[in-house]
């Protein structure tokens, strides 16, 4: 395993064994020195209007969030990083699959026309958690010795997902999909080793 790949790894776990502790928290209203600033109401002129078990269940489910954008980053990080190596900094067009790339030019046409601030100029930076399986599947040659198989690479990319719905679109996970969550993302560890 690369040097960064490990380093990546670990922070990853680190976000994990912090989410742990937070759910000890909660389950025994203790504070173990792991609620900072992070965990402050953004906005006090709105925030405290909303009821308490929303903002209970929002505060449990930012943990989750928090691990699966740096899950998805650092995959988007791996993706760049491994094909930047092997195709040159014009690897979007050589590497990345047509279907991912129209879809991608699709989302930043949509985002445009918002008038919002355009999140990135990194195509990759429009794919979705899908799509960026899609283009690890594609270049197997190059991230095969990364992860140990590639059946197994998509079994863990389907599972997550489907988890990864209920916490971009704000609904709570289910006890029992949090421990899946929690599995999975073991499963994703455990293929880079």
């Amino acid at each position: 395993m690369r040097r960064q790949d490990a380093l990546k790894l670990f922070g990853l776990n680190n976000l994990l064994i912090e989410a742990d502790l937070r759910k000890i928290e909660r389950a025994h209203d203790i504070d173990l020195g792991h609620r900072g600033a992070q965990d402050e109401p953004v906005d006090e002129t709105y925030y405290p209007q909303f009821a308490e078990r929303i903002r209970d269940e929002a505060a449990r489910m930012a943990a989750h969030y928090r691990v699966f954008y740096c899950l998805e980053n650092s995959i988007r990080d791996l993706i760049v990083e491994r094909l930047e190596e092997e195709h040159g900094s014009d690897w979007w067009d050589k590497a990345a699959p047509e279907d991912v790339r129209k879809q991608a030019a699709a989302n930043v046409k949509k985002e445009i026309k918002t008038g919002v601030t355009r999140r990135s100029d990194a195509p990759i930076d429009f794919t979705t958690f899908g799509e960026l399986g899609e283009i690890i599947k594609s270049n197997w040659a190059i991230f095969g010795d990364t992860f140990r198989d590639i059946t197994a690479l998509e079994k863990i990319l389907a599972t997550l997902n489907t988890l990864r719905g209920p916490i971009a679109h704000c609904t709570a996970l289910a006890e029992d999909e949090e421990t899946r969550l929690r599995l999975t993302l073991r499963d994703w560890f455990r293929q880079m080793e």
